[in-house]
């Protein structure tokens, strides 16, 4: 694979500070963003309509995205990296910044989108929480180097500890 184009056919990317267009509606971006990856119109319509799917966000996707709350916005670009049906999907902190109910969503929309299709995810993330549940191997970086990897219940197995958080803290001489 030597031109982009074929890259950004197994590959999707969601940056954390990840814009959308606020003049589109929530249905005009992921029409926007399907015709960039299909090949012809009946694979644009069909990855609008899981990407509708995914979203979840019922009439307002017909609304302007700069109506949108941060929440609905992440789940907009969570269906729009995830719509396209990657093998990786690399995903940095997909729920920076959202409340608990929004975050709770995204997380549920990426477990359920892993399992149903056998993507391939790369998290980055400093919520210990997201992690565990998201992950089923994890590696914890400390100034720029992996300090420890492994699944999550072995890794907390093998320090003894209740989380994850517990889990970087001891192996970098904080806990």
């Amino acid at each position: 694979m030597k031109k982009a184009s074929d890259v950004r056919k197994i590959i999707s990317y969601l940056p954390e500070e990840a814009g959308i267009y606020p003049r589109l509606t929530g249905l005009e971006y992921l029409k926007f963003m399907a015709n960039l990856y299909a090949k012809d119109r009946g694979e644009v319509e069909e990855m609008v309509n899981e990407g509708l799917k995914i979203a979840s966000l019922g009439d307002k996707i017909r609304e302007k995205t700069a109506t949108y709350s941060k929440g609905m916005k992440r789940r907009l670009l969570i269906a729009r990296a995830l719509m396209v049906r990657p093998k990786l999907a690399i995903l940095d902190e997909p729920t920076s910044g959202l409340d608990v109910l929004h975050a709770y969503h995204v997380r549920r929309i990426i477990k359920e989108y892993v399992k149903q299709q056998g993507l391939t995810v790369i998290l980055s993330s400093h919520n210990m929480l997201e992690v565990d549940f998201l992950c089923d191997r994890v590696a914890l970086i400390h100034d720029g180097q992996i300090v420890v990897e492994g699944s999550p219940h072995a890794l907390k197995e093998t320090y003894e500890a209740k989380n994850l958080e517990e889990v970087f803290a001891k192996v970098t001489g904080h806990g």
